[in-house]
């Protein structure tokens, strides 16, 4: 009789448990890249340090590839583990045709002074900007990948300034986006967090030192401290979108 109990019960709590991961909604990461264009909003921007900033950002050894794997691999490894819905592989989406063929309506990554390309992603991911005709857009990739919602993920850049006048310090704000929307067009959140450098550029005649050896670092510096901040972060955001999409 006691076997016969214990049977029934594992039967039961293995049916639960088949069942409750039946029930979990499938998510496609489908683009992960950064914005090498640093905001300039924050400084009163010249004629000069707007192209100051466009010859950074076009400056192959101006590189932020390694920050941006350091983000690609803790979103996967820590992040991602703090929600309910499955995070479909990503090679299942770099792979797939749709994705392939897909090519956004609204894009970004080219400056318009020289038309190089000023973004760079995470290897086999499209650049995708998360304005609203892409995602509709992207209906049909999410159901050729299977997937109830599409998230998109960015890193970007901007001067931050300390002191009066042209005088006075900039450091770099390291700011990291995270969109979450269903496969038909519906946001379910759009979360955004922001981080600055340790270390900062003097500033002459109001134009930060532009130097690829001197910014690079303090935007590495920016990633360092947005990740230590996305750990807390992401698991309270975790706990509204979980029970958004159910």
């Amino acid at each position: 009789m006691r076997n016969s109990k214990s049977i029934l019960l594992l039967t039961f709590f293995t049916l639960s448990m088949l069942l409750g991961n039946a029930q979990k909604k499938k998510v496609a990461v489908i683009t992960f890249y950064a914005d090498k264009t640093i905001d300039l909003s924050g400084l009163s921007a010249s004629a000069d340090l707007i192209a100051k900033n466009t010859k950074l950002s076009d400056d192959p050894n101006f590189n932020l590839t390694e920050p941006l794997k350091k983000l690609h691999t803790a979103f996967f490894s820590e992040y991602s583990k703090n929600f309910d819905f499955e995070i479909i592989d990503e090679k299942e989406v770099l792979s797939n045709e749709a994705y392939q063929a897909f090519e956004p309506t609204y894009n970004e990554g080219k400056s318009l002074i020289t038309n190089i390309e000023t973004t760079t992603s995470i290897e086999g991911y499209k650049i995708i900007p998360s304005y609203r005709q892409n995602v509709k857009d992207l209906k049909g990739v999410a159901e050729a990948l299977g997937v109830d919602a599409i998230m998109f993920v960015k890193l970007s850049f901007g001067f931050v300034k300390t002191g009066i006048g042209n005088l006075g310090y900039v450091s770099v704000q390291a700011r990291y986006s995270m969109d979450l929307f269903s496969k038909d067009n519906n946001s379910i959140f759009q979360f955004n967090e922001i981080a600055g450098s340790k270390k900062k550029a003097a500033m002459v005649g109001g134009i930060p030192i532009m130097k690829t050896e001197k910014i690079q670092p303090m935007c590495e510096s920016a990633v360092e401290k947005l990740m230590k901040d996305l750990n807390k972060k992401v698991q309270r955001l975790a706990k509204k979108a979980n029970k958004k999409l159910k």
